[in-house]
């Protein structure tokens, strides 16, 4: 089994809830460690975000976790925007997305 492929399949805002299901019930008898399942989610919110930063705040889109509590992606999330402000004002552009990595 893939962790990360398993993980972002979860976690994928367009994964259809009956396949989301499955998927969490395949992911409960792996025996995966929960730290290990947590890091992994960690991470994909984190590249999600990344990624999709400009998206979140213009269209102030609510994410879900279904792997992770809210407190600790809203954390991500913080983290991630405060990056993407810091090299916004590094870079000293308006246009940042063409520039932008995790």
């Amino acid at each position: 089994m893939n962790l990360a492929k398993i993980v972002a399949f979860i976690e994928a805002p367009d994964t259809m809830e009956s396949e989301r299901e499955r998927a969490l019930s395949e992911l409960n008898i792996s025996g995966v460690p929960s730290n290990e399942i947590e890091e992994e989610a960690y991470s994909y919110w984190q590249d999600y975000f990344a990624m999709h930063m400009e998206d979140i705040l213009s269209k102030r889109l609510v994410i879900i976790s279904h792997l992770l509590p809210d407190e600790t992606v809203n954390q991500c999330f913080q983290y991630t925007f405060q990056e993407f402000q810091d090299k916004r004002k590094q870079m000293g552009i308006d246009d940042i997305r063409k520039f932008w990595a995790p």
